[in-house]
């Protein structure tokens, strides 16, 4: 039995005790410890998913069901002090054998094997993992966090389209003391990955998913070889009215790179029904240090690296509509890197399944629509042309990916009755490719001319 079988079951016991318990913000009326525990709030969440891509011609096509569980506790607060943890398990219930490599391309499953253990796919029922563990002090509407969490910024954030989301371990700290402006920070120093089941430290992590190639156009040699103490973040929000939104963040990667990101978003009543949305995005990556390695041949970004990116977006929306269309561009200099196992990217040309990191000289124009016809569902329709360097530019382009449009369709349901907590999903994904594969499979699997779909029944409670 597992640690978190252990923890798991405590946690049941614990829950049995308190059944009656409410969740009581309130530290006034607490006697002791035990009633510190014992008016804590448990949660809990199922998930179901199943997903199959449907790879070009004669590559290999992949599928798999995972099914998975996990419960979470906060405790209510003493003297402003809380505590939570929570912990989730997935069973691999069915899947053809994701590591397997295709004859043709050399390579294996690229997305039903983000939903297990990217570093174990042989690996079907030991994928549990501790999430979250951490202390907490809220002070007014401020609070500061030590310890195991989930965090959402614009780079590292849950990037949660698989089983399980990215998570994080350091202090964060969060201010909300002055009207309309908000300060956040921290420094984090342990990542587990989406698609793992482990803790590893900041330099540990960049490399656990694939490296890709290196400028040079030999096989990136940093997985295992990042030196980095962790990072630094620190971000101001201002919201001057309810229409427009400010806010900037710098990440530094101590010993690797620093990234300074700004985003400027307002909305703007055309009439009664109707409003305008705009909001634009500015970015600027620079190498710091030995780039995550005094050896050129182990860094993650080359020495003297520097490069800027830019998205826009322009929309409107009523109350069951939106629609807008949105570009990006990744100037031509170096490559624009930012590891994937920290969270997917914020531009808003961004659209599950792919993402745009690791070129240079790229650009994407997209339009997103999305209805909501009532309370329980929801529907969107994505389609976007994504142009990169030539899969042959080692220079700009990271993981060999052709230029592609893709086609998102998805759907969601919100259960209510008898069924409330459930919530039904679904997503189809298209790519199709526009830039040159030179009838090579490696170019193709798992990147174009293939469909991927996706079908995920979540149960909170």
């Amino acid at each position: 039995m597992t640690r978190y079988h252990l923890l798991l079951i405590k946690g049941f016991l614990l829950l049995s005790g308190s059944a009656l318990a409410t969740d009581k913000s309130d530290s006034t009326h607490l006697n002791s410890v035990n009633d510190f525990i014992r008016n804590g709030h448990f949660h809990g969440h199922l998930r179901n998913y199943f997903m199959a891509t449907d790879n070009s011609g004669s590559l290999t096509d992949y599928h798999a069901y995972a099914f998975g569980a996990g419960i979470g506790y906060k405790s209510t607060q003493l003297y402003g002090f809380q505590i939570g943890f929570s912990g989730f398990f997935i069973f691999n219930v069915f899947s053809n054998d994701l590591g397997a490599l295709d004859p043709i391309s050399n390579a294996r499953s690229r997305y039903e094997l983000g939903n297990f253990d990217l570093e174990n796919p042989g690996n079907h029922k030991d994928m549990d993992r501790l999430e979250e563990l951490y202390i907490r002090y809220t002070f007014h509407d401020s609070h500061i966090t030590v310890g195991r969490q989930n965090l959402k910024t614009p780079f590292i954030n849950p990037q949660d389209g698989r089983m399980r989301p990215s998570l994080e371990e350091g202090f964060w700290m969060e201010l909300n003391e002055i009207p309309k402006l908000k300060v956040q920070g921290g420094w984090l120093y342990a990542m587990s990955p989406r698609s793992t089941k482990d803790w590893f430290s900041v330099g540990e992590s960049i490399g656990v998913y694939p490296v890709g190639r290196g400028a040079d156009g030999l096989p990136s040699g940093y997985k295992g070889n990042v030196e980095s103490r962790g990072v630094a973040i620190g971000s101001v929000q201002f919201a001057p009215v309810k229409a427009l939104q400010w806010e900037a963040w710098q990440y530094y990667v101590e010993n690797v790179f620093a990234l300074s990101f700004t985003q400027l978003e307002t909305t703007l009543p055309l009439n009664e029904k109707l409003t305008l949305i705009l909001g634009g995005q500015l970015g600027y990556q620079q190498a710091v240090g030995e780039g995550g390695n005094a050896n050129p041949a182990l860094r993650y970004i080359e020495e003297g690296s520097e490069n800027y990116f830019m998205s826009f977006r322009a929309g409107w929306k009523n109350a069951r509509w939106s629609s807008s269309v949105n570009y990006t561009k990744i100037g031509d200099q170096n490559r624009f890197l930012m590891p994937r196992e920290w969270g997917v990217e914020p531009f808003y040309t961004f659209m599950p399944r792919e993402r745009m990191e690791g070129s240079a000289a790229s650009q994407a124009f997209v339009v997103k629509n999305s209805f909501k016809p009532d309370s329980q569902w929801k529907w969107s329709l994505e389609y976007g042309h994504f142009y990169l360097p030539d899969v042959q530019d080692v220079a700009r382009n990271k993981y060999t990916m052709p230029s592609y449009f893709q086609l998102n369709l998805s759907g969601s349901y919100e259960f209510s009755g008898l069924f409330e907590g459930f919530n039904l999903q679904a997503l189809y994904v298209y790519k199709g490719a526009l830039g040159n594969t030179y009838g090579e499979g490696r170019y193709v699997m798992n990147k174009v001319n293939m469909s991927n779909y996706n079908l995920i029944v979540n149960y909170h409670f």
